[in-house]
């Protein structure tokens, strides 16, 4: 019965007089979470700003106005909490655990990195060179590097230049390009941050605290802050890019190109297919993530057991009948105008797998577009749901949960309503949100929640599939080299318009 009154609790939420956002949700608990969420992110870069975020992300710990590193490390020790600072495509967060009683010292500590970083030059330089061998490593780390490739083909600016998209918004990478780390200076990072890190765009976010306590020390840290002026509002419109969907295929041949240092990796052939999906304001977003949990996935190899998804359509009717396949997921990223869905594969390299991978890909995309049956719905609803309530037990997800929300609705909606709209959902929505996505169909949604927070999307471009091969190749005749062939086989693939050039694009 606690538990039950507990989930009934409302988060609520303030605004500060500079209009900086105060949302908390109160639990029982020795332990309380705390973090300041940023609306901004990647998506906000310019080609004069490009990784500014990452660099951003990376100096979070470092000297501010009161503490030098070493003092700032010291003090988050003294506390044994966990802090942590992550950048999005569309968001900044910052955020940390700690016992009830260091509250006050927490909220300072992020009003210091938040407010008052220094950029040191000697301390910016050292962050640089140690992002350099970071970013070295994520080059064998697929399992990072995929989304950005394909969030990279399917949002560009239109043509190639040396096989390179110039890419828009959501296209534009969470992490630098090695090639082009020495091009961020501190003066950029600096403009970046003095742009985007306004009142309007701040969220102060803690669970586990009073309401009052929270808005207090949020007035008391951040309430001096001045709103943007009227130079930093034009200068925040006139960055603000429009999203442009465009699609593409990529295919990288890695057959001369160096392979992994680890012997132990595998030598695979990575395939993506995706299509532009809902934003996350749609009402049929909740279809879209049953669909999702429905087409679920995984490895080769599992160990089984309850909860692992071995039921899921991926796993029946792709890894259980075809050995060749390594891992098969499904691809689902959501954002406040646009979201991309598809297949993600792994196949051993070998001409025979890269001439049925495409197929198999295809087969699975058109049948999601045709039928559903009730026990794989009740059962993807059952598993949405179990997995949305399980992340919800950890603090610093719901602080994400809470700040996410609140940067894009304004107010956050109730789990319980949540669960109570995945449960609405039938098999005729599953199957219509699939052509909705899939064929581009313009099936409207019969949800009306009339909540202040859901509103129909529309397309930004073109009902074209994105597509990205990363691989080693056997020679011009390999199959995924006709890959707009295959799609065109299966009606997935529609004519590129004549004043778009590069959709195909080989490396």
């Amino acid at each position: 019965m606690h538990r039950r009154f507990l989930s009934t609790l409302k988060t609520k939420v303030s605004t500060l007089p500079n209009g900086i956002r105060v949302a908390s949700h109160e639990t029982n608990s020795h332990f309380v979470s705390a973090g300041v969420f940023v609306n901004a992110g990647s998506r906000n870069e310019t080609s004069d700003t490009y990784g500014c975020c990452h660099l951003l992300d990376r100096t979070t710990f470092k000297s501010t106005r009161d503490y030098s590193s070493e003092e700032l490390v010291k003090q988050m020790e003294l506390l044994g909490g966990q802090f942590q600072s992550e950048p999005h495509r569309e968001m900044m967060s910052y955020q940390a655990s700690v016992f009830s009683h260091d509250l006050p010292k927490l909220m300072e500590i992020l009003a210091q990195i938040v407010r008052y970083p220094l950029f040191l030059p000697h301390e910016f330089e050292d962050v640089k060179e140690s992002t350099g061998f970071e970013l070295k490593e994520l080059e064998w780390d697929m399992e990072k590097k995929l989304p950005e490739k394909l969030h990279a083909v399917a949002y560009r600016n239109g043509d190639n230049t040396q096989g390179a998209p110039d890419v828009n918004t959501l296209g534009r990478s969470q992490k630098i390009l090695p090639s082009l780390l020495e091009d961020v200076t501190v003066h950029k990072v600096r403009q970046f941050r003095d742009t985007w890190f306004t009142p309007d765009r701040i969220v102060v976010v803690g669970v586990g605290m009073a309401h009052e306590e929270l808005v207090d020390l949020a007035n008391k840290h951040f309430g001096d802050m001045e709103p943007a002026s009227p130079s930093i509002l034009k200068a925040q419109e006139m960055s603000m890019q429009k999203i442009k969907y465009t699609g593409g295929i990529q295919v990288v041949d890695t057959t001369n190109l160096p392979k992994s240092p680890n012997p132990d990796d595998m030598v695979l052939t990575h395939v993506q297919v995706a299509f532009e999906a809902l934003s996350s304001t749609d009402p049929d977003i909740y279809s879209l993530a049953t669909l999702a949990s429905l087409l679920g996935g995984g490895g080769s190899f599992s160990a089984g057991g309850p909860g692992k998804g071995m039921y899921t359509r991926l796993y029946t009717n792709v890894l259980n009948r075809n050995g060749w396949i390594e891992n098969c997921n499904v691809i689902n990223h959501s954002y406040s105008d646009s979201g991309l869905f598809g297949i993600s594969t792994a196949v051993l390299s070998d001409p025979g797998t890269h001439h049925h991978i495409l197929s198999v890909i295809c087969d699975q995309l058109v049948t999601m577009t045709q039928h559903c049956t009730q026990t794989e719905l009740e059962r993807a609803k059952n598993m949405l749901k179990s997995n949305l309530l399980m992340s919800l037990e950890s603090q610093l997800v719901e602080l994400e949960d809470i700040g996410r929300q609140i940067l894009l609705y304004g107010q956050r909606l109730d789990i319980n309503e949540m669960c109570k709209r995945i449960d609405m959902v039938t098999t005729a929505d599953v199957i219509r949100v699939a052509r909705r996505v899939i064929l581009g169909e313009p099936i409207p949604s019969p949800y009306q929640f009339n909540d202040g927070i859901t509103k129909p999307w529309t397309p930004n471009g073109p009902t074209n599939p994105t597509v990205y091969v990363e691989g080693p190749l056997s020679g011009p005749r390999d199959s995924l080299w006709k890959i707009d062939q295959t799609l065109a086989k299966w009606g997935l693939m529609a004519p590129p318009p004549k004043t778009r050039r590069g959709f195909f694009s080989r490396l």
